[in-house]
């Protein structure tokens, strides 16, 4: 009989203890379950709504900065989540109504097709409910409408907010820190309402875990930048993978997706110099040129790094499509008014 490879081995044991503790857990319950929707997206009569259900652990939704222990105990509780699996979830819009169960993470996805719709709207409300618990929240579903001129895929981490994602220290500060202590780039939230106009959808991706999505959440709406469908990840481990997907494989794939989604729209792809966004941005562009609109990759490295952003725009552009590297939010701004992307 062959031996089990050892990286398939640490996987099954890591795997079943997350299990065991998932189980024991659940059987000395702390705190209500609730739901927790994340921001969804669809198009025409398709709407798609995702969220994760979980033990609550009151972690506080600060409007100003805390103290440091404060900090701490909140991101020790949101990467310590209690999931609640096969939870029974309704979502409704109008004359659809579906139901699912939560997966092994808590998470969820539903799909409906509502007949009645408000069409003139970008954002719909879809009813979630978790009927054998007695909760309920609102999810928030983007459709974009004919008059959308195009959307904007925008990176997360040293795109719109400062985390130093180039250096662990910094990230890791940046993680602790509540949403009104991060610190955005300056201009960046004029930047994107411009690009935004009401009317013109911004999705996020990034590969950090699903636990920071309250956390982003809240800081796009004490900074101002428009609220869009977040792209993230989910770093448990389950019984296909170990760890969380590579930077590349997951932004390229959510990004792939989104454009394949919305076949009458032209993209923006937003980034920075960090972690790869130019060279996950030339693909997309390589493959669909006539989908992208434009790129724009924020400097936050340094000199060596430069050279090779500058060799990909300049293979974007032999592609035929502008990606420019910008040194903050105004050199942004005025590159999207040359290229008619903002008023």
């Amino acid at each position: 009989m062959e031996a089990m490879p050892t990286r398939r081995l640490i996987h099954r044991s890591a795997a079943g203890l997350e299990r065991r503790l998932d189980r024991w857990r659940n059987a000395r319950p702390t705190g209500r379950v609730i739901v927790s929707p994340y921001r969804g997206f669809g198009r025409d009569h398709e709407m798609f709504v995702r969220g994760r259900v979980l033990r609550e652990h009151r972690i506080t939704r600060a409007t100003e900065p805390e103290p440091l222990w404060r900090n701490l105990l909140n991101t020790y509780l949101r990467f310590e989540s209690d999931e609640i699996a096969g939870a029974k979830v309704r979502a409704s819009y109008r004359d659809a109504v579906v139901e699912s169960v939560s997966d092994e993470e808590g998470h969820f996805q539903i799909r409906l097709e509502p007949r009645e719709l408000a069409e003139h709207m970008l954002w719909h409300e879809v009813a979630i409910e978790l009927p054998d618990h007695g909760t309920s929240a609102i999810a928030n579903v983007v459709l974009p409408s004919p008059a959308a001129e195009f959307a904007v895929i925008s990176d997360i981490d040293d795109t719109i907010v400062r985390t130093g994602a180039t250096s662990l220290l910094t990230t890791i500060r940046s993680v602790i820190n509540n949403a009104a202590a991060r610190l955005p780039f300056e201009g960046i939230a004029d930047f994107y309402r411009a690009l935004h106009r009401d009317r013109n959808p911004i999705f996020y991706v990034s590969s950090s875990p699903w636990n920071l999505y309250e956390l982003f959440d809240d800081f796009m709406k004490i900074n101002g930048i428009p609220p869009g469908p977040m792209f993230l990840q989910d770093w448990g481990l389950d019984r296909e993978r170990l760890v969380m997907l590579p930077h590349e494989q997951h932004k390229l794939a959510q990004i792939q997706l989104l454009v394949e989604h919305y076949p009458q729209l032209r993209f923006i792809l937003i980034g920075d110099s960090g972690q790869h966004d130019p060279e996950i941005y030339l693909q997309v562009i390589q493959s669909r040129p006539e989908r992208i609109a434009a790129a724009f990759i924020r400097d936050v490295t340094h000199d060596p790094r430069d050279a090779a952003v500058a060799r990909i725009a300049d293979e974007a552009r032999a592609a035929g499509v502008e990606m420019v590297y910008v040194q903050d939010s105004t050199d942004a701004m005025n590159h999207a008014r040359r290229l008619g992307l903002a008023p």
